[in-house]
């Protein structure tokens, strides 16, 4: 299934899960979500981003609507990773699309469009492997709630973003894709620094590609054919 070429990117990606799936576990127990919500949501939501929303609106009281309105801007740009991931594979077939699609998040789509040769059926078993570890994860933070350390969790939160922007560097290549990622990082970080709400990531999205496009004559061009 696997061979030692996978290692390269196979290990950073449980190491970047693992910890931010034990964070998340840890913090929820703390502000006493239940367990089984807590596993629930692991199981069936499958997002670091929207999970960490929900327990915070946890911490302040739940509001439904406000809780679904966030979940679906944090998740929009989804709806794009499915057929640009496309593109990349061919005869995908729809019971791949079924399979994968619930499966796939940043750090997924990230390797499956920039790490190639990678078939189809690999990008699966890469998909399965990394639920059940966040699942396991989220598991083993309910269980040791009281013997990790608080000043800990900061650090373990990092873990996700640092596997992302391992993943996004190496291919960062040329003018196009340096601007992109400038312009997304500097508006996530001052948006972030203000106190914006946690969808505010949509907005730094959409500016790097604009940017990305309109100050550089390669993408252009690609995104006119």
């Amino acid at each position: 299934m696997f061979g030692k070429e996978d290692l390269n990117w196979l290990f950073p990606l449980l190491v970047g899960y693992i910890p931010s799936g034990i964070a998340y576990g840890v913090l929820a127990t703390a502000i006493h979500v239940p367990w089984y919500f807590t596993m629930l949501l692991s199981a069936v939501v499958y997002s670091g981003a929207v999970q960490s929303a929900f327990v915070g609106f946890w911490s302040i009281g739940l509001e439904p609507v406000t809780l679904i309105l966030t979940a679906a801007l944090l998740n929009l740009r989804h709806s794009i990773y499915g057929p640009h991931l496309e593109e990349h594979f061919e005869n995908v077939e729809r019971g791949d699309i079924f399979t994968l699609g619930p499966l796939l998040t940043d750090e997924i789509y990230a390797l499956g469009v920039g790490y190639r040769p990678m078939s189809i059926t690999k990008l699966r078993y890469i998909s399965l492997l990394a639920y059940f570890s966040w699942m396991g994860s989220s598991a083993l933070g309910i269980a040791f709630t009281g013997g990790i350390p608080q000043y800990v969790l900061p650090a373990l939160y990092l873990a996700l973003p640092a596997l992302f922007l391992a993943l996004m560097v190496p291919k960062v290549r040329g003018r196009g894709t340096l601007t992109a990622a400038s312009v997304s990082i500097v508006i996530s970080v001052a948006f972030r620094l203000d106190g914006f709400p946690e969808y505010f990531i949509l907005i730094s999205i959409l500016a790097g590609v604009a940017a990305g496009i309109f100050l550089t004559p390669e993408l252009r061009r690609v995104s006119q054919r």
